[in-house]
């Protein structure tokens, strides 16, 4: 099905099962990635968003996928509760193990109206 559709489908899943809204931003034109960053880039988003399901109480989430000059950008995006004083668990250092597998940089940091922003940049 490809990448694309793939994290359509999960948005959809994820929507579906947590009556948590998401906001598709998923670009058809991504250069060419190899089935190891495929599969990092779709097991980040699902552990991203299965995280904004179990801890964020968000009432919202941003699921993009962007082409950028240096490679491909994932982002995950939320309004919940954010970061403050949590411990990190075995799904963030599972996503930090798969970014560092493929020579991506991994970065979760709170965002300034409140939330959490999740982004994966993986080099073309």
């Amino acid at each position: 099905l490809g990448l694309v559709s793939a994290l359509s489908a999960l948005a959809t899943d994820f929507a579906q099962a947590s009556e948590v809204p998401v906001t598709r931003k998923l670009d058809q034109r991504l250069p060419e990635l190899s089935r190891d960053a495929e599969l990092v880039l779709y097991r980040i988003a699902q552990e991203g968003l299965t995280n904004v399901a179990r801890h964020a109480d968000a009432t919202r989430v941003e699921l993009a996928l962007t082409r950028q000059p240096d490679g491909v950008l994932l982002r995950i995006a939320d309004d919940g509760r954010g970061l403050e004083g949590a411990a990190e668990g075995a799904g963030i250092r599972g996503m930090r193990e798969r970014a560092i597998l493929i020579g991506a940089a991994l970065q979760i940091e709170p965002r300034s109206g409140g939330g959490t922003d999740v982004r994966l940049l993986v080099p073309s």
